[in-house]
């Protein structure tokens, strides 16, 4: 890969250099808007077999854009380098390349080499899915120009996925893919995505962009489209019924909040943001109650958000705090003060996260008064077992328990990427039908744990660099463009939800994407 910074020359760009760059940046933009517009909306037969489906088309414009790209990164690298220029590489840079490198050996030295060139059925997450990410992002990365039509189609796209999802939750099917469905189906398959978690990984990756421009755009018509699309999205989040999404929410909601509360006006769309959620659910309560669906039970974080009094509180609350904002516009804005306020939610996130921890553990070892312990077991999540968090408490101890035995090389590099059924079915056949039955154990329903598997200590180390280094990085660059809060706000929200999830084509070549544009951000003006 290549970029058009730091020359050695003054003289100006090479005419070769220059004329390869532009013809990169619009196929790059092509390709991008191709897999933001397939992606979610492709389905041959409805929801039959969805996942691979979307992969189908989703590896097809990639091999075919993929192909001349590379021919002309080559191109452009070989003037590039006939020139004199230099070529700098980031953190994110850096972990992204290691991340790739540690996947091949992965890939060859993890024992199932078939298995890992393109994973598991249905998931299809093995090294050919692994260099496609890395590639949109180093491709975005360098040659990013036109990224704000793709961003826009990416927003476009989603918001008629959303909108579909909404019709769809109120029992109106307008694209006919809950024909010949029970209502038990209905409830977990949504819009043209399918299943409710993908469905909830699209949503949560993309939302932030919205919402980004929303609180930092000075033009009046961007301002009401993206709140539009923003009341939109959270009316689709609240009734998706993945609980992992209020994780998510959590997380890139604390992001904007870190950077919204050194301006007045900042925070008071912040907490416009904050009141359109909460609406959303009393709007999504009322319209589900006209043609309800009897087998959509809802888990305790959307029932607290659809018709809890708490949440009308905290509507009431966000609707208060944004018109004192607002009346006091012509006042002095305290900011050194309110950033105690920032270092004060970010206090009581972390105690809210270990409180949580220590309520499971007692509550679990039973350490608790009577009285707390009877109210905590109304909520599954404070008690820890084998069907916590639907089966994730089986599947994590068994994933942890399966990596402890591995041998050294497994520990260190991993058995390969969207290996973990393939290792499984290999040593834990019989321990794995005990638990599942037929069902196939394709992943930790945990990407951390999961890579932890797949690509070793070195492959979870590399790949959570690259979050890690990407949020850092857009973060301090932030003043450079508005889009930058939203995208760091977009790989937080990815981490959150992924704690709980897992890769795949819905949700993480987009993360590596947006990535990749916030890294050409920083690039740019270098």
């Amino acid at each position: 890969m290549s970029n058009k910074l730091h020359r050695t020359r003054e003289e100006g760009h090479g005419a070769g250099m220059e004329i390869s760059g532009q013809i990169i940046e619009y196929l790059l933009a092509t390709v991008a808007a191709a897999v933001c517009m397939a992606v979610p909306l492709y389905a041959r037969e409805a929801y039959e077999q969805i996942g691979n489906a979307k992969f189908e088309i989703y590896k097809n414009i990639l091999c075919l854009g993929f192909v001349p790209l590379l021919i002309l990164a080559a191109v452009h690298w070989f003037f590039g380098f006939r020139e004199g220029y230099k070529y700098r590489f980031s953190a994110t840079d850096i972990f992204v390349l290691a991340y790739l490198l540690l996947t091949t050996f992965s890939t060859i030295f993890g024992g199932f080499f078939q298995d890992a060139l393109w994973g598991s059925f249905g998931w299809n997450m093995g090294l050919m899915a692994q260099i496609s990410f890395v590639l949109l992002y180093f491709f975005f990365s360098r040659f990013g120009k036109y990224y704000r039509p793709v961003l826009f189609i990416l927003c476009a796209v989603s918001a008629v996925v959303f909108l579909i999802g909404i019709l769809h939750r109120v029992g109106i099917d307008p694209i006919g893919f809950y024909q010949g469905l029970t209502d038990g189906q209905k409830a977990q398959f949504l819009s043209t995505v399918g299943q409710a978690t993908w469905y909830a990984s699209y949503l949560v990756v993309v939302l932030p962009i919205g919402i980004a421009v929303f609180l930092y755009t000075h033009n009046r018509i961007w301002s009401i489209v993206s709140g539009i699309y923003i009341l939109i999205s959270f009316c689709s989040l609240v009734t998706q019924n993945s609980d992992s999404a209020y994780f998510a929410l959590a997380g890139f909601m604390l992001v904007f909040f870190w950077v919204c509360v050194e301006k007045r006006e900042s925070l008071r769309r912040f907490m416009a943001v904050c009141a359109m959620f909460f609406l959303s659910g009393k709007i999504m309560y009322y319209l589900m109650r006209i043609d309800p669906n009897p087998e959509l039970q809802y888990d305790f974080l959307t029932r607290l958000v659809l018709d809890s009094t708490l949440t009308w509180v905290l509507l009431a609350g966000c609707l208060a705090l944004y018109v004192v904002l607002w009346q006091r516009k012509d006042k002095s804005y305290p900011a050194r003060k309110m950033l105690w306020v920032r270092k004060a939610v970010l206090a009581g996130t972390v105690l809210v996260c270990a409180g949580v921890i220590l309520l499971i553990i007692l509550q679990t070892r039973e350490l608790l008064p009577a009285g707390i312990a009877d109210k905590l077991s109304a909520v599954s999540y404070f008690h820890w077992e084998a069907e916590w968090g639907n089966g994730r408490g089986r599947i994590w101890s068994f994933a942890i328990k399966i990596f402890g035995e591995g041998n050294l090389l497994h520990k260190v590099l991993g058995v390969g990427p969207d290996c973990l059924s393939s290792y499984v079915a290999a040593y834990y056949s019989e321990e794995a039908e005990l638990f599942w039955g037929q069902k196939v154990l394709t992943n930790a329903h945990n990407e951390w744990l999961n890579m932890l598997i797949n690509g070793g200590i070195l492959g979870v180390v590399s790949y959570a660099g690259i979050f890690v280094a990407a949020v850092r990085q857009f973060m301090k660059e932030a003043h450079r463009d508005i889009l930058l809060t939203g995208i760091a706000a977009a790989v937080v929200s990815y981490m959150a939800y992924n704690f709980f999830c897992y890769q795949q084509v819905c949700c993480t070549p987009f993360v590596f994407l947006l990535m990749g544009v916030g890294a050409y951000l920083c690039r740019r003006d270098c």
